[in-house]
């Protein structure tokens, strides 16, 4: 049995309905992966400035300021005041 004209049309309009939706699917991928906002940058540099070396040098600090503070705490209490 030969296919008919219509068939055959009907059959083309699919196929390149299917390929439109294919490249579509294939070339969304990409776009969406490059969406650089202002956001995305700030908490990334906050990230990084809060992963450094120097912020944990500082949260070190920060630790031994503490400790010391609440291990000299008690004898702050029993100084005479002048």
């Amino acid at each position: 049995m030969k296919p008919t004209l219509q068939q055959i049309t009907q059959f083309l309009r699919r196929a390149r309905g299917l390929w439109a939706a294919a490249v579509s699917l294939a070339t969304a991928a990409p776009v969406f992966a490059q969406a650089n906002s202002p956001w995305e940058n700030a908490v990334g540099v906050l990230q990084q400035a809060f992963t450094s070396t120097i912020a944990r040098g500082l949260s070190l600090v920060a630790i031994v300021v503490s400790g010391l503070t609440f291990a000299f705490a008690p004898l702050r209490a029993q100084l005479p005041i002048r």
